[in-house]
């Protein structure tokens, strides 16, 4: 109780504190953006206008991210970040430091990315290559920006209300006349033509919903090679990727008939005989790269890191160049397979006919043997000389006998003519 009694009147004295601290503050006109972050980053607008009073409200306040002298190894893969905490240290420094009205990758400055590089590099991540580190976080930071852009307008800006009310939610890292400038941009007609097509194509499109969490799929790709002892196919990753914790149910049932089909045409291939080309059927199965995205393969995976080093335009006849190369090489080595047949079963008769002709001497050897020494070898033409002399010799007892059966019916004709 007493411990109890002591955490109550600790949390009454500090939102006392708190409360006592809050004040109004009104920005000047002349006011930059830099200054103005600095006068408050968590702040809400009263009125419409510029010139409004801006009011402090509580909040759980910024992210401190990684603190420095962590040491994290920064382990790339693919060109992937796969230390989780790399990802969220950069999204925090990009949150914090949002200085422009920047609602695209291609608005935001060369200086302002270098400043976030800077701003990373104090978490102290251990790298061997720094080169390659650069590079893996530019691509990270522009393949990541549009979502940064989407969960900022999602959590402050509803269809429903009026674009005047859009200016009156800041976020909390960003000054109410950045924010005032942002709204603008995304308020424009050519904007919203463009976003009101990808929400249709996503209707039309039902989600493939991956279970890798925050787990980079890089990461997942690095753990199915040490496991397999090789490079996993593009079939074995997305199953990996798109089922539940019991490694059975698939988490959307478009991941699902995708996976059979592709399963299916392996079954189908290598009963017939062909060689089974994971590439060739994922390519079949999801269709060509769309925007330099594989489906089912997540934002970060460049079709060449699916199909190899070549253009999403140049994928569909990569895979039929090689299927046309499998085409030829099982086909050879089939060729290959029937001469050696051919040539075993020659070998086979000449051996056959060997032991025909050695039959006959054999067979003498084993009558000698079994004390028949005055027998004369028997041979395939001794056999058939013999059996000629036989046939003739019965003919001839055969003719003696009728002539003697002849005479001996005269015999008995005459004794009774007497």
């Amino acid at each position: 109780m007493a411990k109890k009694s002591k955490k109550r009147a600790m949390k009454q004295a500090r939102d006392k504190g708190d409360s006592g601290s809050q004040s109004q503050v009104a920005p000047s006109s002349s006011e930059s953006p830099t200054n103005e972050a600095l006068v408050s980053s968590n702040s809400v607008i009263n009125g419409g206008s510029e010139g409004s009073t801006v009011q402090k409200k509580r909040g759980r306040g910024k992210a401190k991210g990684v603190y420095p002298g962590h040491n994290r190894k920064c382990e790339i893969h693919d060109r992937r970040f796969i230390e989780k905490k790399i990802p969220q240290e950069i999204t925090i420094k990009f949150h914090q430091n949002i200085t422009g009205p920047w609602i695209t990758f291609s608005e935001y400055p060369k200086e302002q990315l270098n400043m976030l590089y800077e701003l990373y590099k104090e978490a102290q991540f251990e790298t061997d290559d720094l080169v390659l580190e650069r590079e893996v976080f530019d691509e990270h930071v522009k393949r990541r920006y549009p979502d940064w852009m989407w969960r900022l307008r999602e959590q402050c800006v509803t269809n429903k209300s009026p674009q005047d009310e859009w200016y009156k939610h800041p976020p909390d890292d960003v000054t109410p006349t950045i924010w005032k400038e942002m709204c603008n941009k995304w308020n424009n007609r050519k904007w919203k033509e463009k976003s009101d097509r990808n929400k249709t194509n996503r209707k039309e499109n039902q989600a493939i919903i991956a279970t890798t969490g925050s787990v980079p799929m890089a990461k997942r790709r690095k753990e199915l090679e040490e496991k397999n002892g090789c490079e996993p196919s593009p079939i074995e990753c997305f199953r990996s990727m798109h089922k539940k914790k019991d490694g059975v149910t698939f988490a959307s049932e478009k991941a699902q008939k995708l996976y059979e089909k592709m399963d299916a045409r392996k079954s189908e291939a290598a009963s017939q005989g062909e060689i089974v080309n994971d590439s060739q059927i994922f390519f079949e199965v999801t269709g060509p790269p769309t925007r330099g995205r594989v489906l089912g393969m997540g934002a970060g995976v460049k079709p060449k890191d699916v199909y190899g080093p070549s253009s999403s335009s140049q994928c569909s006849k990569r895979c039929q160049a090689d299927r046309l190369k499998e085409k030829e090489d099982f086909e050879l080595r089939f060729k290959e397979a029937e001469e050696k047949s051919s040539a075993e079963k020659m070998e086979l008769q000449g051996e056959i006919n060997q032991l025909k002709e050695e039959m006959p001497r054999m067979i003498a050897n084993a009558l000698k043997k079994m004390g028949f020494n005055s027998m004369q070898e028997p041979t395939t033409q001794t056999n058939a000389r013999e059996g000629n002399q036989s046939v003739d010799e019965n003919t001839e007892d055969d003719s003696e006998e009728e002539d003697d059966s002849d005479g001996s019916q005269k015999e008995n004709t005459d004794s009774d003519d007497d």
